[in-house]
């Protein structure tokens, strides 16, 4: 998968843009303890021309510092959007367990907990793809 593809799997409505909620869930996949005025102060610096939204030219500018000079695993990347019903980027601990599962592997409860690094109830992308390995 592409940079290309991973703006692509939160761009839900199609039309080429990242609104405040489709970026919203892009970050928080890819981040930690992400509250909302840090979202919105982050989309403030990548909106450069101010229409509201993040185009894909703004994202790649930005995407290394947001999400990291690698770009992670995005192998689970559909199948955990899929399952991310509200669209806000997280994975309860039980959409987790459940993904794992139709993915054809056992979860320990523990290691779920474990997973979950701030403790915060749901798993972020990388916490994801942590749990499978």
């Amino acid at each position: 998968m592409s940079l290309r593809d991973l703006f692509n799997a939160f761009d839900t409505d199609g039309n080429g843009t990242l609104d405040r909620a489709e970026f919203g869930a892009l970050l928080r996949a890819f981040s930690t303890d992400l509250d909302e005025p840090s979202v919105l102060a982050i989309m403030a610096d990548v909106d450069r021309d101010r229409n509201g939204c993040v185009d894909f030219a703004e994202f790649e500018a930005v995407a290394a510092k947001h999400i990291g000079a690698e770009l992670p695993d995005l192998r689970y990347l559909a199948d955990f959007r899929a399952l991310d019903a509200d669209r806000n980027g997280l994975l309860s601990r039980s959409e987790a367990a459940e993904l794992a599962s139709r993915l054809g592997r056992a979860v320990d409860p523990n290691r779920l907990a474990a997973a979950d690094k701030n403790g915060d109830g749901n798993l972020n992308y990388p916490e994801f793809v942590q749990l499978m390995q």
